[in-house]
């Protein structure tokens, strides 16, 4: 087994939802993402970072996107 440091980036993006597991937000390319706590309000743009491999893991599982 082996250790792999996730791949980030900087992405402004927007909350579509804020619940108890931290605000959940959209990037440009239109993936929900767990961007964790933040201060924002459904609607608002945001900056936050984002692992690369958290998208890969989701268009793997999704084939037709």
């Amino acid at each position: 087994m082996w250790y792999v440091a996730p791949e980030e980036y900087t992405e402004r993006v927007e909350v579509i939802a804020v619940t108890d597991a931290g605000c959940i937000a959209e990037t440009f390319d239109g993936y929900a993402v767990n961007i964790g706590d933040c201060q924002a309000q459904q609607g608002e743009y945001v900056n936050a970072v984002i692992d690369k491999k958290v998208k890969e893991r989701a268009a793997a599982m999704n084939p037709t996107s």
